[in-house]
């Protein structure tokens, strides 16, 4: 079948699919579930794929989800979606919400799944395609998850991190996916940047004594806490503009009482920047400025590392397929590139071991992450993103010229397993 015939095919299984794709998306919405609780959803997926005669797994980590169509072994394109929803507030109780959109991206992936599997490009091809839904994108609920660490259920916060550390993607040539960009004029964002970050915790430790009668014989924890912060600032002038360092320490415990020198102060932060050599030298700084501010008053001093995200750098040439076809729906003007964003996402993991895209689109009202937030615009967040996904999959497949790889994916994971997931406490 010539391209352009195969592109006026998908527009008919799309239009075909709308409902039921719609339809998916709105049920997914109603039942957000924070990270490692998506129980309902998973069920709602499982349902919709197997009675669509897609076999899957449904226990990666705990709540995640694999299905594959095609059975040969050619070029494997992952459709990858984030499951879990926040915890909002609307300023009277606090309940959960799919207020980052990800309920669209996992109806959409698993739509387009099932609607490649009617078109069978993976069999004519040889290429494979799989749909992972991938829990706990949201780093939140550190209790929980530790509490799901210590009993052996996971091993790391973020759900694309165990499925890394499990061989989920070790035959995956590429990843695709989606988010939304909240509430703008414009239909879609491309080859949008994502920062990386750490979290740190410095334990301070002095010696407690009357602040009063014996002061001198203290060691003030807090003066150790508030000269790192000093340090910090300072050592933040090191870094260029344009890498993005956020690194914003604050107290968060502090032993004693107001006639007792403190003998603990607890400072933590997150350490965000948008190149992993940034990231990695900010973290190894702000260690030393820990360390010898503690020193410089007697004191000593922990340090505390919890692993985050690494920075998303997208695959430029997956991103030129992604913005043809989008180009195809909307004039240029609709289209935001090259956005720099301070948020983060485990999408940056993958991205840093496989070629990977994350585009962005529009269809929402309400600030993002808010209480807000609304899904208004269904033909965008669910129909244009299933077609830019579906004709960029299937041109990746026919076209072997397309079919980027990265070479050196086991150094790369072996790197990431030693020098990053390392630092998890």
């Amino acid at each position: 079948m010539e391209i352009q015939d195969l592109y006026i095919e998908i527009n008919r299984e799309i239009q075909q699919n709308k409902d039921g794709l719609i339809r998916l998306g709105r049920e997914l919405f109603s039942c957000p579930e924070p990270g490692f609780k998506e129980v309902e959803s998973n069920q709602i997926l499982t349902s919709f794929l197997r009675g669509h005669g897609i076999s899957c797994r449904s226990d990666l980590c705990l709540t995640g989800i694999l299905a594959t169509i095609g059975s040969g072994d050619g070029y494997h394109i992952a459709l990858v979606a984030d499951m879990d929803a926040l915890v909002v507030n609307d300023g009277e109780k606090s309940y959960p919400c799919h207020s980052c959109g990800h309920s669209i991206q996992t109806a959409v992936m698993a739509g387009v799944l099932k609607m490649l599997k009617d078109l069978n490009i993976a069999e004519e091809t040889g290429g494979r395609i799989s749909f992972i839904a991938a829990p706990a994108e949201e780093f939140i609920e550190f209790d929980y998850r530790q509490k799901l660490k210590e009993e052996g259920k996971i091993n790391y916060f973020s759900g694309k991190q165990n499925m890394i550390e499990q061989g989920v993607f070790d035959d995956v040539d590429c990843v695709l996916t989606m988010h939304v960009n909240g509430e703008t004029e414009t239909l879609f964002d491309v080859n949008s940047t994502l920062a990386g970050f750490m979290v740190k915790k410095a334990v301070f430790t002095g010696q407690a004594s009357h602040s009063g009668a014996a002061a001198h014989m203290g060691r003030n924890a807090l003066h150790g806490a508030s000269l790192c912060m000093d340090a910090v600032a300072y050592m933040k002038d090191q870094f260029p503009a344009d890498a993005g360092l956020q690194i914003h320490p604050v107290i968060t415990e502090c032993g004693g009482s107001v006639n007792i020198i403190p003998e603990k102060a607890v400072l933590e932060t997150y350490v965000r920047a948008n190149t992993l050599a940034d990231l990695l030298e900010a973290g190894e700084k702000f260690d030393l400025c820990a360390v010898h501010s503690a020193a410089a008053l007697g004191l000593s001093c922990r340090i505390e590392n919890r692993t985050g995200y690494m920075p998303l750098k997208q695959s430029k040439e997956l991103n030129e397929i992604i913005y043809r076809h989008m180009r195809e729906i909307c004039p240029e003007e609709k289209i935001i590139k090259n956005v720099v964003s301070g948020a983060s996402g485990d999408i940056g993991d993958l991205g840093y071991l496989l070629p990977a895209v994350q585009f962005g689109f529009s269809g929402i009202r309400g600030r993002i992450h808010s209480s807000e937030f609304a899904i208004v615009d269904e033909e965008n967040a669910y129909l244009h993103t299933a077609e830019i996904v579906m004709k960029t999959v299937c041109d990746i497949l026919i076209n072997p010229q397309l079919q980027v790889k990265n070479e050196d994916f086991k150094e790369r994971k072996e790197f990431y397993l030693k020098n990053w997931l390392y630092k998890e406490i």
